[in-house]
């Protein structure tokens, strides 16, 4: 059984339960007219558990241990922000946790799997087709046949916990902090996050999800899957025009655009999630999409620890 206490778990989710901080973002529209976006600074949360990586997991956690199992696996790449979070949450609760990896074994590991290494985590190696063949949701429940005494997370942390844990923190926003928005923006992988934005209790605000992903047009699916039966549906659309030739897939325009955002504004975006999405969101207002008068907030879903995959292209700032 794992060795975390309820309570211990509870400490530390504690910790997460700080509303995150704001910032406002001004653009010119020209002609000597602005307008603003708000960045909700999930980046900020924590130094290793970044972005919207706890709230995927937290309720992962509770039930692994409520569930008896003694260890935690789940999957991700050589640069994933899910297992890094994982296995640093691993160490903190003193949780075995395992990683099964994309790809075979490396002769160097990536800095991220060398984190999550010196944070106790197994690895565990799959080539890319089977890791097509395991890793995604509907398989899990096979997987966990084959360790019984593993909970087993879906890539991604993307599952009805995922999806809840992304709830509880908009509505308590809603709730505590009098978030009152038109427009609620977020990065596209799994569709976890856009679907616990989706059904928070917001106050029926727009929200569009902005895919990371190449010509992957059952996103839309997926998030409908994670939505199931919610007792609350805000209006919802992704776009999948700004990924910028696939996932992790970047050039000088998205780099170039990182940079001056950062600049302009000091917030780091990742090249990953972030960045694209404030990319595409910006075209829109400026296209007309989205009024430039409207109450704009867009998330920032962390991941910074993945710039190290991107060796030169790496801001000077990282």
């Amino acid at each position: 059984m794992i060795k975390s206490s309820v309570a211990k778990i509870s400490d530390f989710d504690e910790s997460f339960n700080l509303i995150p901080p704001v910032q406002a973002m001004k653009f010119d529209l020209g002609q000597g007219r602005q307008f603003t976006i708000d960045c909700l600074r999930l980046d900020q949360v924590h130094p290793f558990i970044s972005g919207n990586k706890w709230y995927k997991l937290k309720h992962h956690v509770h039930a692994a241990n409520l569930a008896g199992k003694s260890n935690i696996l789940s999957f991700g790449g050589a640069y994933s922000n899910h297992l890094h979070a994982l296995a640093f949450a691993g160490k903190k609760l003193q949780i075995k946790t395992i990683g099964v990896v994309r790809g075979e074994k490396p002769k160097i590991l990536s800095p991220t799997l060398q984190d999550c290494i010196d944070w106790g985590m197994e690895l565990q190696w799959l080539s890319r087709r089977d890791y097509r063949n395991v890793a995604p949701v509907d398989c899990i429940a096979d997987y966990s046949k084959k360790y019984p005494d593993t909970w087993i997370i879906p890539e991604g942390g993307s599952s009805e916990q995922g999806v809840l844990g992304v709830r509880e923190l908009f509505e308590r926003m809603w709730s505590t902090d009098g978030m009152d928005y038109d427009v609620i923006a977020c990065p596209v992988g799994s569709g976890a996050t856009l679907a616990g934005v989706v059904s928070a209790n917001l106050g029926r605000v727009r929200c569009i999800g902005f895919s990371a992903l190449k010509g992957v047009y059952d996103l839309e699916s997926r998030v409908e899957a994670h939505l199931g039966v919610a007792r609350n549906m805000n209006p919802w659309e992704i776009s999948h025009d700004y990924h910028f030739g696939g996932f992790a897939k970047i050039n000088t325009r998205l780099t170039d655009f990182i940079s001056g955002i950062h600049q302009t504004h000091d917030i780091l975006l990742d090249p990953v999630y972030t960045g694209k999405m404030l990319y595409g969101l910006l075209e829109w207002v400026y296209q007309g999409r989205i009024q430039p008068d409207a109450r704009i907030l867009a998330v920032h879903t962390g991941g910074l620890q993945g710039w190290r995959g991107f060796g030169e292209k790496v801001p000077d700032s990282v």
